[in-house]
């Protein structure tokens, strides 16, 4: 058997050695950037993050949309956020840190929550800052505390949109509230000399049939804007309309929810 010349042995050995190293580095390119597209889409969570002894948060791309999902289960109107910030053991100022972390988050979360409906904490943890080799946290954590209304008691709840009135069960009657005609008489001074419309929604829970509950939200709304009239308000100004048992904001199969359902809503429109 013929032997190839020397030339040739080492021709095939250069040849293979750059095909091996290319491959070996295309390998590698491929599984780093692999990694670290991977690691960009973890972190791109929406959470709000911090670093360590900073009370500014970062905010990704997809904050909006865990927004969103934090401020979903205020559908029951009125109900108030928890935010709970936490501090770490080798933090500076800790206690105080977290407030300031606490706060920049309440603000973040505006206006779709009102400041007078969120509640602050501060908590420690025994986890240290040395253990994070310098990357950013999460330091806090949301919840929703119900709103808790008695049930022959009424309610009046503000957002950032309109005013909500909550009804005792199978009552029409707001007048006889003393709380709540001072409110009304306050929104009616301070639009008197504006050009605001109030388009009154009544709703209600689904106790009864379709047709009685069309005409029950339909009478509280109307009670509603009798008010409004009493206090100033051109009729003019007024629209009065009923959506019945169709548009729940909470569960009907509780106290609870069913009370959420029976309500005015009054959007002012400016």
């Amino acid at each position: 058997m013929k032997i190839p010349p020397l030339w040739l042995i080492v021709l095939l050995f250069i040849g293979y050695s750059i095909w091996a190293t290319t491959c070996w580095h295309n390998h590698m390119v491929r599984d780093c950037c692999e990694d670290t597209a991977a690691a960009a889409v973890a972190e791109t969570t929406g959470v709000p993050l911090f670093n360590c002894n900073e009370n500014i948060p970062i905010l990704d791309a997809k904050f909006s949309d865990w927004k969103k999902r934090i401020l979903t289960p205020r559908s029951r109107q009125g109900d108030t956020l928890v935010i709970t910030s936490f501090y770490r053991a080798d933090e500076n100022n800790g206690e105080q840190l977290a407030r300031t972390r606490a706060e920049a988050l309440r603000d973040n979360l505006a206006p779709e929550v009102p400041k007078d409906r969120i509640i602050l904490n501060v908590r420690d943890t025994s986890a240290k800052c040395a253990d994070l080799a310098g990357k950013s946290f999460e330091s806090a954590s949301f919840s929703w505390r119900a709103i808790k209304v008695k049930k022959e008691e009424s309610a009046i709840i503000e957002s950032d949109k309109d005013v909500i009135l909550l009804f005792p069960f199978n009552s029409k009657e707001r007048e006889r509230d003393a709380k709540v005609e001072a409110y009304l008489k306050e929104l009616c001074a301070k639009h008197k000399t504006t050009t605001a419309t109030f388009n009154l929604v009544g709703h209600t829970d689904n106790v009864g049939t379709d047709e009685e509950n069309v005409a029950m939200g339909l009478a509280r709304a109307k009670t509603v804007a009798g008010s409004l009239t009493r206090n100033g308000i051109a009729a003019n100004r007024i629209n009065t309309s009923s959506k019945g048992e169709s548009e729940p904001v909470a569960d009907n199969s509780t106290d609870e929810g069913r009370q959420q359902n029976r309500r005015v809503v009054i959007p002012v429109n400016q």
